[in-house]
């Protein structure tokens, strides 16, 4: 018996639509970390289905994996991670779009396209998060020595906006100024800066693509639904996990690892097949209750690395046994699972391991 994530594909088609349209038929999408858990092949495979054929990646291996699956004609790869000796090869002979994270690089670039054939890029300008990209030396250099892009085949300028989560935060528009005041000095080159979050601060910060990544399920860092005007988005997944034991326990037993809960009352309690190893941490118990049936049940002890134990005695109205599924995420706790704890959507996501069965 597996836990169990259960994957809506028409939801994401849905999601993807309609990011498309506030991006005015621009969208690309980011499918880095395995398309953040839910499966890099069956997502791309879906998106393309509804009309998305330009896709972000990570690193080289997740490209190639695309590529494995999806020739060039249907799909163009970008790589976020750059372009680094040893890998030009592998670019051209696999038709990946390597993103060119600093002056450097894009030099390493240059040489390489001089001897081989034409190979598209990404250059990616720093404007403000201090992760990847142009510091603003190396980006004033390459202004005053445009040839050094000559014979380079730009698909796109991009940079990352910092803080698109928050809508009035005055750096996201410093940011976009930037960028535009940027690519004015290569007219011909189109721009990308907007994230899922970033399409939602308005069609001037779509440019000539957005690349949404989290927005694709729906949700924002902090697991709350994203609305694109009137258009709400959906999260597309559901989150069971079976019971693996029932126990009738007195009232004074301890609990777990250390007994670090104590019953306080004879309880009916569920071991349930999740636990750390897939991505179910600890620090989730905190925000972990669930309703079976109209009845709220509670972690009681730790999660611990396979299970954690559910105390079910209020549930009256619904007969459970032992391989029966519960739900514990959805698209209305997902929010209050994730409030006050540290963790953001990204990472409980990608943090779902393999042990957990992918059902779409």
């Amino acid at each position: 018996m597996k836990p169990t994530l259960k994957i809506s594909l028409d939801d994401i088609r849905t999601n993807w639509k309609s990011l498309n349209k506030a991006s005015k038929g621009k969208a690309a999408a980011v499918v880095k970390a395995d398309a953040y858990g839910m499966g890099m092949l069956r997502i791309v495979e879906a998106l393309l289905e509804a009309g998305c054929c330009y896709f972000y990646v990570a690193n080289i291996n997740e490209a190639l994996k695309l590529r494995e699956k999806f020739n060039s004609k249907q799909i163009s790869v970008a790589v976020f991670e750059g372009y680094f000796e040893g890998n030009q090869k592998i670019y051209a002979e696999n038709n990946l779009i390597p993103i060119l994270n600093s002056l450097e690089q894009v030099k390493r670039f240059k040489n390489y396209t001089t001897l081989q054939q034409k190979t598209k890029a990404i250059l990616n300008i720093d404007t403000g998060m201090n992760r990847l990209g142009l510091n603003q030396t190396e980006s004033e250099f390459l202004i005053k020595n445009k040839v050094i892009l000559d014979n380079i085949e730009l698909e796109y300028i991009m940079s990352h906006l910092a803080n698109a989560q928050e809508n009035e935060n005055k750096k996201n528009l410093i940011q976009l100024n930037k960028v535009k005041e940027f690519g004015k000095n290569f007219p011909t080159i189109k721009l990308s800066l907007a994230n899922s979050c970033g399409i939602r601060l308005g069609s001037e910060f779509c440019l000539d693509q957005t690349r949404p990544g989290i927005g694709l399920y729906g949700i924002d860092n902090f697991g709350k639904c994203i609305n694109l005007g009137t258009e709400k988005l959906t999260l597309p997944v559901k989150l069971f996990a079976p019971i693996i034991q029932i126990k009738d326990v007195k009232a004074g037993e301890p609990v777990s690892y250390g007994g670090i809960d104590i019953l306080k009352r004879n309880s009916i309690l569920a071991t349930i097949g999740i636990g750390y190893a897939d991505g179910w941490l600890r620090l989730l118990k905190r925000n972990s209750s669930f309703f079976i049936g109209h009845e709220k049940c509670k972690i009681v002890g730790n999660v611990t690395m396979d299970s954690f134990v559910l105390d079910i005695t209020n549930v009256k109205n619904k007969k459970l046994k032992e391989g029966d599924y519960i739900c514990l995420l959805e698209n209305s706790n997902f929010e209050y699972i994730l409030k006050n704890i540290g963790l953001i959507s990204y990472e409980l996501l990608t943090l779902m391991g393999e042990r957990i069965c992918r059902e779409y």
